[in-house]
C-alpha cells in the first residue's frame, strides 16, 4: 500500500479519478529495474542502509514521486531478521549501569574518567558495547530477503496502489459487470469472501452488480474495513468487462473501470487464501460431509441474493448447506438478512457471527429465536461448524 503522500488523483465535479503511469514507459521500467537492482544488492545490509539509498535514488529520478512509490512498494516486500529476545533487556541494563556510574562520580570529573569507570563496572570495553547496544532497531536490522518482481509488475502493482488508496476511506461499493464472464464472476466472489466482506448481488439481465456497504456508525473500523475493501478491489480486474463507483469520505466519488490501467496480482488460480480459511479446511474432518470453498450467488428471502462464505455437501443425500460469516462491521447486512430469513426461513443457510457484533441488542432476540447460528470470535471453529 502507498501512503497518502504518496498518492496522484484528480477530483473534477466530485468525482476522484487516480493518475495511472503508463506500464510500457521505457523510462518507468528503467527507473523500476535500477531500484529492484538495488534492493537485490541490500540484502545481508541494515534495513536502515537499504531505505536511505533508495530515497537517494528517488531524489535524483526525473519524477520523484513515483520513484518514491515504486520505493514503497519495493520496502514492503522485503523480511528481516528478527532482533534477539535479550537484546533490550541488555541494553536497560548498561542503561543503569551508566546512571550509576554519572552518580558516582565527583563534581566536574572528564568524560574520560566517566567512560574509564563504566568499563569497570561493565567488564568490558566500551568499543565492543556500543555497536550492538541499538541492533534491534528496525533499521538496524538485516534484510534477509524480498519477494522477488519485476520491473513491469512493480508499475502494475502502482497503479493499483493508486486505485486502492482512496479505498481506504470508502463509505460504499458498487460494482457491476454486464458480462457473461462465470468464471471471472466466481473467482471474485470467492475473494470478496476471503477478505470477509457482504455484499448484496443483483442479478443484472447480463451480468451482476454487488453493493458493498462500509461499517456504518463503527467507526473504529473503518481503517480495518477500507484494508478489507483495498485487498478486495485487486481481484476485480480479472473480471473481462467492469465498472466501480465506491462512496469516499469527503463526498466524493471515486470511479474505476476495465479501461483504466489495472492488472490483478492474482493472474490465474483461486489467488490468496487467508490462513484462517486454509485452517478450517484442514481441520475439516468429517465422514458425512465435504467442505466446497467455491461459493455462488443464492437466493433469501423472498427475493434477496447473498454470498456464503463456504458450502457444505452432505455425501449421501447431496444436500447443500451454506454457511455465511458476519463480522464486526457487518451490522446493517446482518439486519437485512435476518430480517429476510424471517419473511422466509431457509433451514439451510447458517450464520456466523462475531460474538462483538452478537452483544449488540440489536440482534439479540432475532439471533436467539434462530437455531442457525455460530458464534466465533476471529473466525469460526470446524469443531463448532460440525457440531450446527
Amino acid at each position: 500500500m502507498l501512503t497518502r503522500e504518496l498518492l496522484a488523483a484528480r477530483v473534477r465535479g466530485g468525482v476522484l479519478r487516480p493518475v495511472f503511469i503508463p506500464l510500457g514507459d521505457a523510462g518507468l521500467l528503467g527507473l523500476a529495474e535500477g531500484l529492484i537492482a538495488r534492493v537485490e544488492l541490500g540484502v545481508g545490509a541494515p534495513q536502515g542502509e537499504l531505505e536511505t539509498s533508495l530515497a537517494q535514488m528517488s531524489s535524483a529520478a526525473p519524477r520523484p514521486k513515483i520513484a518514491r512509490g515504486l520505493s514503497k512498494l519495493l520496502l514492503d516486500r522485503i523480511d528481516v531478521d528478527e532482533p534477539e529476545a535479550l537484546l533490550a533487556t541488555s541494553r536497560w541494563s548498561v542503561m543503569r549501569a551508566a546512571a550509576e556510574v554519572r552518580r558516582g562520580l565527583s563534581t566536574g570529573a572528564s568524560f574520560e574518567t566517566y567512560e574509564a569507570a563504566l568499563e569497570s563496572a561493565l567488564g568490558r570495553s566500551l568499543t565492543t558495547v556500543r555497536p550492538g547496544l541499538y541492533d534491534d532497531l528496525p533499521a538496524r536490522r538485516p534484510v534477509k530477503g524480498w519477494r522477488a518482481i519485476s520491473a513491469g509488475t512493480l508499475l502494475e502493482r502502482y497503479n493499483l496502489a493508486q486505485a486502492q488508496g482512496p479505498l481506504l476511506s470508502a463509505h460504499r461499493l458498487t460494482l457491476s459487470t454486464p458480462g457473461t464472464d462465470v468464471v471471472g464472476v466466481r473467482r471474485l466472489l470467492r475473494h470478496l469472501k476471503f477478505c470477509r466482506l457482504v455484499a448484496e448481488v443483483q442479478p443484472l439481465e447480463e451480468g451482476w452488480r454487488l453493493e458493498i456497504e462500509g461499517p456504518g456508525a463503527v467507526l473504529s473500523l473503518q481503517k480495518k474495513y477500507g484494508l478489507q475493501l483495498a485487498a478486495f478491489l485487486s481481484a476485480v480486474p480479472l473480471l473481462e468487462t467492469w465498472t466501480l463507483e465506491a462512496e469516499i469520505r469527503g463526498a466524493r466519488v471515486l470511479r474505476l473501470s476495465d479501461e483504466d490501467a489495472l492488472v490483478s496480482p492474482f493472474r490465474s488460480g483461486q489467488g490468496y487464501v487467508p490462513p484462517e480459511v486454509r485452517a478450517l479446511a484442514e481441520s475439516f474432518v468429517s465422514e458425512a460431509w465435504t467442505l466446497d470453498l467455491v461459493t455462488a450467488p443464492r437466493h433469501v428471502g423472498a427475493k434477496g441474493t447473498c454470498v456464503p462464505d463456504f458450502v457444505f455437501h452432505h455425501k449421501k443425500s447431496g444436500t447443500a448447506v451454506a454457511l455465511e460469516l458476519f463480522h464486526a462491521w457487518h451490522s446493517g447486512a446482518l439486519v437485512r438478512r435476518l430480517r429476510e430469513l424471517q419473511e422466509r426461513p431457509d433451514p439451510l443457510l447458517l450464520l456466523g457471527v462475531e460474538r462483538g457484533l452478537a452483544r449488540d441488542v440489536t440482534f439479540q432476540a432475532s439471533l436467539e429465536a434462530t437455531g442457525q447460528v455460530v458464534l466465533f470470535h476471529a473466525f469460526p471453529s470446524a469443531r463448532k461448524v460440525l457440531a450446527l
